[in-house]
C-alpha cells in the first residue's frame, strides 16, 4: 500500500506562511513520553503547520499518535495553522552496521530515505523545526535554534545536542554532533564532538534529531546526493545530508547548552541516555575491507585509561505505569519503617 495522509487541514493558499513543525514517528512505546515532553514546549503554534509523518505500516502507532495528538491539541492550547499526518505503510527493516556487505534497499536506512524524500515535498514554509520521535528537548529548545538560525541569514542548519544511544544503561555512547572527513564522495572518518563543549560551535554535520532549519538550505543537502550508490558508507546517511549543506555555503551550528535525552527501548523499558553516557568516539574507514571500524573511543597520547564507563549509568522509565507508582510506594514504606525504628530507639 502506497502512503497517503490521513490528516490534512492544510490550505493552498497558507502553506508558505509561517513556519512547518516536522515529528518524524516510528516508535509506539515511545510516544506518550515524546507527545509529553512536546506539550511543555515554548512553541508559536499559531504561527505552525505541523507535519506527523508515521514511517510505519503498524496501524497501533497511528491510533497512539491520533491519541497524543487529542491531548496534545487540548482546548486550552493555542491551536496550530495547519495538522497534516501521513502514513507510509512501509514495513520494518534492519540497520545497516557500516560493512560493504549489507544491501540498502533491505535495510532501515531504505525506508528513512524513503521519509527523507517525501518529506522534501512536503515542507512549502521558508523555515521548519524537526524532531524525532525518541527525542525528549529542553522546553526552550525551539526557541534557542530558531533564535540561532534567524539571527544570521547565513545561518542553514542549528542543533541541539544528543548522544547515541545503546541497550544497556552503563555503556557509553557517543554525540550525534561530527566533524567528518570526505574524499571522493566516500567518508573516511566521523568524529564525534567532546560532550564537554559548552556554548554555540561551529560543526561539519549532525543528525536530525533536534534542529531548526531553513528550507533552501536544508534541500541544498540532496543534490547530487545518492545514498544508494554508497550504501556500505551511509550507516552516517544523516551526516554526509547535513555535510553537504556546509559544502553548499550554508553555516551549521550546534548549541551545547541545549541537551536532549535519547530514548532507547530496552526489555524493562525505556532507557534515556544524556551527556553523562557520552565519550568521545570516531569511526574510520578500512580500505582493505571496504568497511568500517565504528565506535573507536579516542585517547590521547599520555591520557591516562579512565575508570568508569559513564559517569552515571542512563535513567530507565518503567513502561508499565504500576510498577512505577509501586516503587514510590515501596520507597515510602522504606522510609516510614526507618523513622520507626529511629522513634524505638530514642
Amino acid at each position: 500500500m502506497r502512503g497517503k495522509f490521513v490528516i490534512n487541514t492544510m490550505k493552498r493558499s497558507d502553506r508558505k506562511n509561517g513556519i512547518t513543525l516536522v515529528l518524524t514517528c516510528s516508535k509506539k512505546p515511545m510516544l506518550p513520553y515524546f507527545f509529553e515532553g512536546l506539550k511543555r514546549m515554548d512553541l508559536p503554534r499559531e504561527d505552525m503547520h505541523l507535519l506527523i509523518y508515521d514511517n510505519t505500516h503498524d496501524p497501533l502507532i497511528l491510533e497512539t499518535i491520533i491519541e497524543c495528538i487529542n491531548d496534545f491539541l487540548c482546548p486550552k492550547c493555542r491551536q496550530f495553522r495547519s495538522i497534516r499526518i501521513y502514513k507510509s505503510f512501509l514495513k520494518p527493516r534492519g540497520a545497516l552496521t557500516g560493512s560493504a556487505n549489507e544491501v540498502f534497499s533491505r535495510s532501515q536506512l531504505a525506508n528513512i530515505w524513503s521519509m527523507w524524500k517525501r518529506i522534501y515535498n512536503m515542507i512549502h514554509t521558508e523555515t521548519f523545526f524537526q524532531l524525532e520521535d525518541d527525542t525528549i528537548c529542553p522546553s526552550d529548545a525551539f526557541t534557542r535554534l530558531y533564535g540561532l538560525l534567524m539571527s544570521n541569514s547565513k545561518h542553514g542548519f542549528i542543533t541541539a545536542i544528543e548522544t547515541g544511544r545503546n541497550s544497556i544503561p552503563y555503556i557509553a555512547t557517543r554525540l550525534g554532533i561530527h566533524k567528518i572527513v570526505m574524499r571522493k564522495g566516500v567518508l573516511l572518518k566521523r568524529i564525534s564532538l567532546d560532550p564537554n563543549l559548552t556554548g554555540i560551535q561551529k560543526i561539519d554535520s549532525a543528525g536530525v534529531f533536534c534542529f531548526a532549519a531553513r528550507t533552501k538550505a536544508y534541500k541544498s543537502g540532496f543534490e547530487n546526493y545518492n545514498p544508494i550508490a554508497k550504501a556500505f558508507s551511509q550507516f552516517a546517511m544523516d551526516n554526509v545530508l547535513t555535510y553537504n549543506i556546509k559544502k553548499h555555503g550554508w553555516k551549521l551550528f550546534a548549541d551545547f547548552d541545549c541537551w536532549c535525552g535519547h530514548m532507547q527501548l530496552i526489555p524493562s523499558g525505556i532507557c534515556i541516555f544524556g551527556k553523562d553516557q557520552a565519550l568521545p568516539f570516531s569511526d574510520l574507514y578500512i580500505p582493505e575491507y571496504h568497511s568500517y571500524a565504528i565506535g573507536v573511543e579516542r585517547k590521547k597520547l599520555g591520557q591516562k585509561p579512565r575508570s568508569y564507563k559513564v559517569k552515571s549509568p542512563a535513567a530507565v522509565i518503567s513502561l508499565v505505569p504500576d510498577e512505577n507508582i509501586g516503587a514510590a510506594d515501596e520507597i515510602k514504606k522504606i522510609k516510614q519503617k526507618i523513622r520507626e525504628e529511629k522513634k524505638r530507639q530514642k
